[in-house]
């Protein structure tokens, strides 16, 4: 039988809480097992949800860090500004990591995180969740069917 993947919550908001909620649906596949986030009651919830040891569950990245790896991956939710911030130190720490988009605020952004993934020879994947929400899903359908016409182009924001 196969272990179930054991990760590390960066950032214990709704994004993270969300891809951790696969966990509660597929145990076989997916286990929390440590948190990280500046807000006590926000990380005591995500703990009650999924059962984390109160030992896993830390303030910051520079506190999970210190201690040994004890997963396979971090999930890292954090506000935009905080991903390359907040992923560099797992990234270093040996994890593997599953990063929201945008994944970086500017070229030098970019070059860290590459050059923290390739150091240390670890996987960087980037979520593109809305391609899968249903109105996208939607337009998508719309767009092939023809029934729009032939579409030029498309331009659209996300606010």
């Amino acid at each position: 039988m196969e272990k179930p993947l054991k990760v590390v919550l960066v950032g214990a908001g709704s994004r993270a809480d969300r891809y951790a909620s696969e966990s509660l649906h597929h145990p076989e596949k997916l286990k929390v097992v440590g948190i990280v986030d500046p807000d006590p009651v926000r990380r005591e919830l995500i703990r009650e949800k999924y059962s984390v040891d109160k030992d896993n569950c830390f303030d910051t990245v520079d506190e999970f860090v210190q201690r040994d790896k004890f997963a396979d991956a971090v999930i890292n939710g954090t506000l935009d500004h905080l991903h390359v911030s907040t992923s560099v130190p797992v990234l270093d720490k040996g994890y593997d990591l599953l990063l929201e988009k945008p994944f970086a605020l500017n070229p030098d952004q970019i070059k860290q995180l590459q050059d923290a993934a390739e150091r240390n020879g670890r996987k960087v994947v980037i979520c593109h969740v809305l391609r899968y929400t249903p109105f996208y899903c939607a337009i998508k359908e719309a767009i092939l069917s023809g029934e729009l016409g032939k579409i030029v182009s498309i331009e659209m924001s996300e606010h």
